[in-house]
């Protein structure tokens, strides 16, 4: 009997081990059905677009393809930076370790809707029994982001909706829920802190509360603070996008292309990523959309998404996926 007991803990250890691997393996193949769906869209007009990639991938682009590259690791660093900044209210965290989860997230959250993936792979790539009081902060982390490109992209809004080939109540219905949300997210800020007076009873409530009172204990500096490393994250991420667009010789003024862009990373934004379009068919959708009182060739826009795409979200999701393998995840307690 005695042997029975002390042979029981390496048969549970065991079987957690089997069942993370299997739910690693899952989350594996749903990354890469994404990626090759994602592919298998792009194959339908894929004559076309090799031809357009080919007129800008020329040594006379050399430097600024190479910059745009470099914008890269730029663009996920300031995002790590976030994410440590805010997870530190928990549990210290190195910039690695910020890094390593912020590319778990972005691999895992092609895997689930909305922001729900993200938040489970940054979560599980902590190495701390600690790691799910963490969930509140990657909420606030993934609400600056959003809050950001909503500000922006209703500037953008604003500037070009005159333009736009939307009937008068789609311009009244777009204007309606970018106030409603701005509106609300003010209210949430403005009322964060009553969080930490919320005393609940129940158990599944105090259960919930553990993991999300932290985003009522943030300072106004510590979220401006984030807020400075998102807007910039989003700065970066617009620049490549318009650079990448500059490349296909457009007819369209810098200042409207970036609002263009703009309207793109709402729309991204505010549809969730698990779609019946996919994330990049519904950049390449919006896109068409609001360049098409440009007069634009289809062909471009697709080709300039795709190109971003590639470089800027596939690079990274695929790193994310060794890290997804490579981690050594611990038991949530």
């Amino acid at each position: 009997m005695v042997q029975d007991n002390e042979l029981s803990p390496p048969k549970e250890g065991t079987k957690r081990l089997n069942l993370l691997w299997l739910i690693k393996l899952a989350v594996t193949l749903l990354i890469i059905s994404y990626i090759y769906k994602t592919f298998q869209n792009e194959q339908k007009g894929i004559t076309d677009i090799g031809e357009v990639l080919k007129t800008v991938l020329l040594p006379a682009h050399l430097s600024l393809l190479l910059f745009i590259l470099l914008l890269v690791p730029a663009n996920w660093a300031l995002e790590s930076l976030k994410w440590q900044r805010l997870a530190q209210k928990v549990l210290p965290m190195t910039f690695k370790e910020a890094l390593r989860g912020t590319l778990t997230g972005l691999a895992v959250g092609v895997a689930a809707p909305a922001q729900l993936g993200d938040t489970i792979g940054r979560i599980a790539a902590l190495k701390s029994d600690k790691r799910l009081e963490a969930i509140g902060a990657a909420l606030v982390s993934n609400g600056i982001q959003f809050l950001v490109s909503v500000t922006a992209g209703a500037t953008g809004w604003f500037l070009l909706k005159e333009k736009l080939t939307l009937s008068d109540t789609g311009k009244t219905a777009v204007d309606i829920l970018i106030f409603t949300i701005l509106g609300l997210s003010f209210l949430l800020l403005a009322f964060r802190a009553k969080l930490t007076d919320w005393h609940p009873n129940r158990p599944l409530f105090k259960k919930i509360y553990s993991y999300i009172r932290i985003i009522g204990s943030y300072s106004a500096a510590e979220l401006g603070a984030a807020t400075c490393f998102g807007a910039l994250r989003y700065l970066i991420f617009l620049s490549q996008f318009v650079l990448t667009l500059s490349l296909f010789d457009l007819p369209v003024a810098p200042l409207h292309l970036a609002a263009c862009v703009s309207l793109i990373f709402l729309a991204k934004t505010l549809i969730p990523a698990i779609n019946v379009l996919g994330d990049l068919g519904l950049r390449e959708f919006t896109a068409l959309i609001v360049f098409a009182s440009y007069q634009v060739p289809p062909e471009k826009i697709i080709a300039a998404t795709f190109l971003v795409w590639i470089v800027n979200v596939l690079g990274p999701i695929l790193v994310g996926i060794y890290l997804i393998w490579e981690s050594k995840w611990k038991q949530i307690k």
